[in-house]
């Protein structure tokens, strides 16, 4: 049963929803202007979505999107009309000029007309797979399953376009397509809901969608050629928008292709909310703001390629300058962190008092508490700077590695599981994974050592992470996910559909593990690892072999008397490696500060960005100057105000859920309890 404090929220988010953004409720524009500037549109599919915006006369440094709220006309309907939502038609040859008013302020756009008679070839790549990835034909939860629906099955969204041509054109004896007459094409019937279809209605009649199926079909399903053009980027505009709270902002996708051409693809293109609880976003890429704030990345997708668009809502419009200047900037984590604040309109909540601070610092860095006696010297030392002196005494206790070396056991898989034939093993590798701690073994030593290991558990007990890292597939999967912070197991089996990642790039990189033998050491749970003179990988999907190569990293020809593991880690250690180091410090920042910059912490992708993109760097920047010093990191993160902040939240800040304005309530572990 829901708490009765649920019930005011339900209400409020009624009223929300019964009262949307109206042209009275927005600010008049000091001045408006139009993206793009002039438009082409060649051919009568060709269509532009126009994105209004305009300076707003009292808040002259916010940009405020008027697009669905002006009033457009055209100079010439005969050439192209625009509808009340900013998309310029064609209707004939020619020239005209588009104008868009909104409270006595105008700005004009050109609009030309080319080819509208001609009739091209209905590209299936580049047009009709679209509509079925926008429509929903090809996600995993229809016919892009593995198994596919009812006997019809179409590559998972539409990441191979000669396979789904096969499967919708001849496929069971071609029954989908009648070409002699399209409107009874089975491929119509159904995903317009005249015949029983188990997806639902897809398509209505009449629609562009519908249309263009219908053309492609009386043209003669043209599959086209590999030389046709092909989409290499998409882009997002705007890049990035501080919109109000109960507001709207228009998305537009462009295209950009192979033979240097580019159009407008937001009709087609798919968009989703990192955050649906901050900002939402409709199929026609139209962001909705509620009544919270913080930031959220959207994401549109076409083809293959994706880009975001990021989204902050302020707290409020005013936050008294004293609320920053009372708060003390320790080092560059405060800097940028109050820089963000600033953006966002939050105000942090008071410092946390000495217990508070004190409890939390042995907590998260030893994983228990202080003793009566140290409390009382602390709160007794009057020294201004005995936070971050006792951070150092903190970290320079023996609880320190007793404390890391269970939380890298627990990511490294180090476990008995309850045999006893695992125990020697297992008890081996933590004391070397305890000793690094205790050494303050370098980030990247400690990883090469592990992904790198060779010999038997006697004289190298990072053996151990491959009795339960056995195969390529599972090597390839937590490298990347527990040492770059990237999953990238969905490109096992097709294109990873919120990343650029391909099969080519995930069998490059389990490539560097084939040449990687074992064999039995003194037990079967104890392997012995060697390195083979030869050994590959090849992709299933086209049987070619892979060279060795990280991701968007050189390919390597590594020669056999070499560990492609070797190289596989000085890749990764290289400072210019954007994975590496950023992961590890997302991962330490999640757990001193309750959330990751990236959250989830090893779910790192361009569609997933940081709540912070320029601390995330300069943490990562601050690893690598001090040589992977992990201490170093810790400390940083411990001495800064941010981390001190109190939990009690203000009215300014309430809402935060990922900008840190105050400390977040983090669960204890259950080793510490």
């Amino acid at each position: 049963m829901r708490p009765a404090s649920f019930l005011p929220c339900l209400a409020l988010t009624a009223l929300c929803l019964a009262h949307p953004v109206t042209a009275a409720d927005l600010p008049a524009p000091a001045s408006l202007s139009v993206s793009p500037v002039s438009v082409t549109l060649h051919g009568a599919d060709d269509v532009q979505r126009l994105l209004v915006t305009g300076p707003a006369k009292d808040a002259a440094e916010r940009l405020i999107d008027y697009t669905r709220k002006g009033v457009y006309e055209t100079s010439d309907a005969k050439v192209a009309t625009v509808s009340s939502e900013g998309l310029v038609l064609p209707h004939g040859n020619g020239d005209a000029e588009v104008r868009v008013r909104h409270t006595g302020q105008m700005a004009v756009v050109k609009v030309a007309v080319r080819d509208y008679e001609v009739e091209p070839p209905v590209s299936f790549r580049n047009q009709v797979v679209p509509i079925f990835t926008k429509l929903g034909c090809n996600a995993g939860g229809c016919h892009g399953k593995a198994s596919g629906q009812n006997g019809f099955k179409l590559s998972l969204l539409g990441f191979d376009a000669d396979y789904d041509f096969t499967a919708v054109v001849k496929e069971a004896r071609g029954r989908r397509i009648f070409a002699a007459a399209p409107t009874h094409s089975l491929l119509l019937l159904k995903g317009s809901g005249e015949t029983a279809h188990g997806g639902g209605k897809r398509l209505t009649r009449g629609s562009v969608e519908y249309d263009l199926i219908h053309r492609w079909i009386r043209q003669g399903t043209p599959r086209g050629s590999d030389k046709d053009r092909s989409v290499v980027r998409v882009e997002c505009t705007p890049k990035s928008r501080v919109v109000g709270r109960h507001a709207e902002q228009q998305i537009l996708v462009t295209a950009f292709y192979s033979d240097g051409s580019q159009r407008d693809v937001t009709r087609e293109a798919q968009f989703k909310s990192n955050e649906p609880n901050i900002a939402t976003v409709d199929n026609d890429g139209l962001v909705h703001t509620d009544k919270a704030s913080g930031e959220t990345a959207v994401m549109a997708r076409y083809m293959g390629n994706v880009d975001v668009c990021h989204v902050s809502i302020p707290m409020s419009e005013v936050i008294p300058v004293v609320k920053w200047d009372a708060f003390p900037r320790r080092n560059y984590v405060d800097e940028l962190v109050q820089a963000k604040w600033k953006k966002l309109k939050l105000a942090p909540s008071p410092v946390a008092d000495d217990t508070t601070f004190l409890r939390r610092a042995y907590l998260d860095a030893i994983g228990t508490l202080p003793t009566p006696a140290e409390v009382r010297e602390f709160l007794d030392d009057q020294d201004a700077n005995k936070r971050a002196k006792w951070v150092d005494r903190i970290l320079a206790r023996n609880e320190y590695a007793d404390y890391w070396a269970v939380k890298w056991g627990d990511l490294l898989r180090n476990q008995r599981r309850g045999s006893k034939e695992n125990q020697r093993g297992t008890f081996a590798f933590h004391a070397w994974i305890r000793n690094a701690f205790a050494t303050n073994m370098r980030y990247d030593e400690f990883v090469r050592n592990i992904v790198a290991a060779q010999g038997t558990v006697d004289q190298h007990p990072p053996v151990i992470w491959y009795r339960s890292v056995r195969n390529l597939t599972h090597q390839t999967n937590d490298t990347a996910q527990l040492f770059m912070g990237t999953r990238i197991n969905c490109a096992q089996c097709h294109h990873h559909p919120y990343e650029k990642w391909g099969q080519d790039d995930y069998y490059q990189l389990q490539a560097f593990f084939a040449r990687m033998g074992r064999k039995a050491g003194e037990s079967q749970a104890e392997p012995a690892i060697y390195v083979k003179p030869d050994g590959g990988v090849r992709n299933p999907a086209n049987n070619k072999a892979m060279l060795p190569r990280g991701l968007d990293g050189p390919l390597l020809t590594i020669s056999e008397d070499e560990d492609p593991r070797q190289k596989l880690v000085d890749w990764m250690a290289d400072p210019k490696n954007p994975f590496f180091a950023r992961a590890v410090a997302n991962r330490y920042w999640a757990h001193f500060l309750g959330r990751g910059l990236v959250e989830q912490v090893d779910d790192m992708r361009v569609t997933n960005p940081p709540s912070n993109p320029e601390l995330l760097d300069a943490l990562a920047k601050d690893l690598l100057d001090h040589k992977f010093d992990l201490k170093q990191l810790i400390r940083s993160i411990m001495v800064s105000t941010t981390y001190q902040l109190s939990a009690d939240p203000l009215p300014e800040n309430i809402h935060d859920q990922q900008n840190y304005a105050r400390a977040y309530p983090k669960r204890m572990p259950a080793e510490v309890m």
